[in-house]
């Protein structure tokens, strides 16, 4: 079902203006089968629509739906790639189901891993109630698990996996936690922990990437063709998040003067953004 459900006119408007602006016709069938309310009940957001902004869309009877005119111009949605791909997931199932069919659209495996959901609700009570955490947790220094005392703050994806942001008690200070790592977890004592006090979550920095030099010019154009135009582009990332940014993109650190198209992009203010990553 589209996010926000049936709460507000403006979500019914948003999706009408989501699918005549990224694919060219409003069904109401299809809108029914989103919001799961009868055909009539959506003609009458089309309308709402058409009133409001009357030279935006025209009726096709031929085919029974309607689509944008030449005038047609946005009012609820921002036209970004990122905003369709996150309607297009929540409404995933309708779409495979009802609309496009099964194969039409792949997002992909989940990264969300080995996570276990009775650890992740403690976890996620902990950040709300303001709690610290009894766990246990395995890493590379402790393969056999040792318990630790965390207060999580925040949950966070790196792109492969999900983490929990805590400060940890064991080593006095803010670190990540792997939530598939965490094998038994209950809510402890009150904590008074801000997320605040945390630098490195607080702190936005910027990572300017840009395509290795060795490459030739017509190699980095392509490479920056989905990255914007220019010779670099800009991320900015929380500094507790750079470094997974970077691993998960497969991003140099360095400049790579032999076989660059290994890791065709680099870091290319490391040394400003240095301190907030690891080793």
């Amino acid at each position: 079902m589209i996010n926000g459900g049936l709460n507000t006119k403006e979500v019914r408007l948003k999706a009408i203006e989501m699918f005549a602006y990224w694919e060219g016709v409003v069904n109401a069938s299809t809108l029914a089968k989103l919001f799961k309310v009868t055909i009539s009940n959506i003609t009458k957001s089309l309308t709402e629509y058409r009133d409001l902004y009357p030279n935006s869309l025209k009726y096709n009877k031929s085919l029974k739906q309607y689509e944008p005119t030449s005038s047609f111009t946005c009012h609820y949605i921002d036209e970004t790639w990122q905003e369709y791909v996150a309607f297009l997931r929540i409404n995933s199932q309708v779409y495979k189901s009802d609309y496009w069919g099964a194969l039409a659209v792949d997002f992909g495996p989940l990264h969300t891993g080995n996570v276990d959901p009775k650890i992740v609700r403690v976890v996620t009570q902990a950040i709300n109630k303001k709690l610290s955490v009894k766990a246990t947790y395995y890493s590379l220094t402790n393969p056999n698990g040792i318990e630790r005392i965390i207060h999580p703050i925040a949950l966070a994806d790196s792109g492969v996996r999900w983490h929990c942001r805590a400060y940890d008690e064991y080593r006095s200070e803010f670190r990540d936690f792997h939530l598939g790592r965490i094998t038994a977890a209950e809510l402890n004592e009150p904590s008074k922990v801000q997320y605040e006090q945390d630098e490195a979550w607080m702190t936005m920095i910027k990572l300017k990437i840009a395509p290795q030099p060795a490459l030739t010019e017509s190699q980095k154009q392509v490479i920056m063709m989905d990255k914007g135009k220019g010779d670099s582009f800009i991320v900015e990332v929380r500094a507790a998040m750079a470094e997974y940014y970077i691993q998960y993109h497969l991003i140099d650190k360095e400049i790579r003067e032999s076989n660059p198209l290994v890791r065709p992009l680099y870091l290319e203010n490391y040394d400003e953004v240095k301190a907030w990553l690891f080793g």
